[in-house]
């Protein structure tokens, strides 16, 4: 049985939809949590020998109810990226520990963020 058969049409650009197809379509995007991208660009200040560090940064569009996943680039050795959440809208908190015997003054660098609103 062709998608025509079931009474599953393709709209054309100059088409409109039906209306109850789009409540339809609306309710659907409710249902599915909203996934962003974010690309910053993060310079972080010294973090002191074997030390831990929490630092705030400005991402526009994140927000306290978003689940994030942050992916830094890559970090000097011993500068870990323990921990990370938003803060408060349109910011990212991020924790980091230096495990070695000096102070670590990371370059400014882009970091990969994903957020998953539901």
């Amino acid at each position: 049985m062709s998608l025509t058969e079931k009474g599953i049409t393709a709209f054309q650009e100059n088409e409109t939809i039906p209306d109850e197809l789009s409540i339809w379509l609306q309710q659907l995007q409710l249902r599915f949590p909203k996934v962003s991208t974010y690309t910053p660009t993060i310079n972080l200040s010294a973090i002191g020998a074997t030390s831990y560090s929490t630092q705030t940064f400005t991402v526009e569009g994140l927000n306290t109810n978003d689940i994030v996943v942050v992916n830094p680039p890559v970090l000097t050795a011993g500068l870990y990226l323990l921990s990370y959440r938003v803060s408060a809208t349109d910011t990212i908190s991020l924790t980091l520990y230096n495990s070695t015997g000096g102070s670590i003054d990371e370059a400014s660098a882009t970091f990969k963020i994903v957020s998953i609103r539901v």
